[in-house]
């Protein structure tokens, strides 16, 4: 009940997006801004900030094993994309294939690990992060854009890695921020769960509601990305055994909804931003019941191996 009572928090905020998107009060360009915000400063300060209040004390093989367990949950995740939607238009093949491989981790998944699992499932929470974004600007950026160069820049210097770059010395080295810093890292990951959320309400509001009852294809996505892959990513995880709250946060991260990004580049490629809209609409809505069932079945396997 607690972990549907968090859920429930995300959709009130939500559906204050969908209402204030619906009056004009957030229009299509303004969600587009602060998404970009999201990514480009709150993604970093939220990462920064998880080091910043952490108590726990986390080995570098557990850092390397929580990034690979991440890499390998968006690897099968991959996987199961490339043998799906073949019967599908290029461009509609490209939107569904990315938003089966790419969970909203960050805007969605962070908010309920730090709620779940605490500042140590943050930790763990951001090299999911780092994964995605090295992952989704390669291939997803490739994929996306028909096979544009990739820029090298923007691969190392994503929002994850820069905030890696100045979290991890702040954690290993013990340094103690003095409060004119800390306070507004800590302010701007505020912002995190609130804005994305927002931003997530206001896609929804601006898909027909027709169109989500019509489009069997997104259906099929959505349990792809909802059920198929996290339940894949948890048997695996139950043969690796990670410790209990990297699994649980690693489950929670891997079973979010579509990620945002999923829009944002349909847009910003020309492909089927429309469509990209409904995966992310529909994939959010039916997450509420997802991601409990997730989170509950990822404790139990806790309790069966250790």
């Amino acid at each position: 009940m607690v972990i549907v009572g968090k859920v429930a928090v995300i959709l009130i905020l939500i559906a204050v997006g969908y209402v204030v998107t619906k009056r004009g009060w957030i229009t299509e360009r303004g969600a587009s801004e602060i998404t970009s915000l999201l990514i480009k400063i709150v993604t970093p300060c939220l990462i920064v900030n998880s080091f910043l209040g952490s108590t726990d004390s986390l080995k570098v093989s557990e850092m390397l094993l929580a990034l690979a367990v991440s890499a390998l949950s968006l690897g099968i995740s991959l996987a199961i994309s490339l043998v799906t939607f073949r019967k599908e238009p290029p461009e509609r093949q490209k939107v569904l294939r990315f938003a089966v491989i790419f969970s909203n981790a960050g805007f969605m998944g962070i908010p309920l690990v730090e709620s779940i699992v605490g500042s140590k499932g943050v930790i763990y929470g951001s090299f999911f992060v780092v994964a995605f974004n090295v992952i989704c600007w390669t291939y997803g950026y490739s994929m996306m854009s028909g096979g544009a160069k990739m820029n090298i820049k923007t691969v190392l210097l994503n929002p994850g890695i820069i905030g890696l770059i100045f979290g991890l010395p702040i954690y290993f080295l013990k340094i103690q921020l003095p409060a004119i810093l800390a306070e507004p890292v800590g302010f701007l990951s505020n912002l995190n769960t609130p804005l994305a959320m927002l931003v997530i309400g206001s896609y929804i509001a601006r898909v027909d509601l027709h169109s989500f009852i019509s489009d069997m294809a997104v259906y099929k996505m959505a349990f792809l990305r909802l059920v198929a892959a996290p339940a894949l990513y948890l048997l695996v995880l139950m043969v690796i055994r990670p410790e209990p709250d990297l699994l649980v946060s690693s489950i929670i991260q891997a079973s979010a909804p579509v990620a945002a990004n999923t829009v944002l580049f349909a847009v910003q490629y020309h492909q089927d931003s429309e469509l990209a809209s409904k995966t992310v609409a529909v994939s959010t809505v039916l997450s509420i019941i997802t991601i409990p069932v997730f989170t509950i079945l990822a404790q139990l396997a806790c309790q069966l191996i250790f």
